[in-house]
């Protein structure tokens, strides 16, 4: 998988340690 949809997530909710 891309990392592109995770940064997304990433940018609106900003929590980045829900993901893996």
């Amino acid at each position: 998988m891309s990392e592109q949809w995770v940064a997304a997530l990433i940018k609106q909710k900003g929590d980045s340690k829900c993901i893996p």
